[in-house]
């Protein structure tokens, strides 16, 4: 059995510029992810996809491979899916591949080896993912989703909203090439914190990380 973790980390970012390469608590994003990758040291291989020369030197440093972003892949039109699917035509002999997100600074290396460990020793699961459990009254287009405002239950009592963190991903070979998608059909979804789901999108996320992770977390 052979597994790969590919770490798409692109020079370029609309919504906040120099994204990955922002220092978060004395650390440029795009090291937290690579490090804990290195700790968990779980997969055959690692690639980092990047445009970037100095990402591309930094991956080398701690021994991972590098593959040149394809610049239709550093549009902001590309999404995950399409990245998946390109490592897996272009490395198809893995069994399982995973897609870590340099935008998840706090992903521990445990949750890593959590999500692994389930999805490759499982004849349940075909994919994994991390998410969190939101127990809250919510709304999508001005109407409900998950509760009747007439009838007000307590939060405690009603069922979990799951959320996608976006940090990672896992699937195996033959549901990646059936479906094309990250997820598969039976996918095994991982609960994490709080703070490992911290996601950078906007600067109010990096300030909020960089609170979080100095003032609770001691980093």
């Amino acid at each position: 059995m052979k597994t790969a973790c590919f770490i798409p980390i692109k020079a370029n970012s609309e919504r906040v510029p120099g994204k990955n390469f922002r220092v978060l608590n004395g650390k440029k994003l795009y090291q937290y992810i690579c490090e804990h990758v290195q700790t968990a040291n779980i997969f055959d291989d690692v690639y980092v996809d990047t445009n970037s020369e100095e990402i591309a030197d930094y991956a080398k440093s701690m021994n991972f491979h590098v593959i040149d972003r394809k610049p239709e892949l550093a549009k902001n039109t590309a999404n995950g899916n399409d990245l998946l699917v390109y490592h897996y035509e272009t490395f198809p002999d893995y069994d399982y591949y995973f897609q870590l997100f340099a935008t998840a600074p706090y992903l521990q290396p445990d949750s890593i080896k959590a999500c692994f460990n389930t999805l490759i020793s499982s004849e349940e699961y075909d994919s994994c993912f991390t998410a969190t459990e939101n127990h809250g009254f919510y709304w999508l287009n001005g109407m409900p989703m998950n509760y009747r405002p007439g009838i007000l239950p307590r939060s405690q009592d009603m069922a979990a909203v799951i959320e996608e963190t976006t940090g990672l991903y896992g699937i195996c070979r033959d549901s990646l090439q059936r479906y094309r998608c990250r997820i598969g059909k039976k996918p095994y979804i991982h609960t994490i914190s709080k703070f490992e789901a911290i996601d950078i999108n906007t600067e109010e996320d990096l300030r909020i990380a960089e609170f979080v992770g100095k003032v609770i977390y001691n980093l």
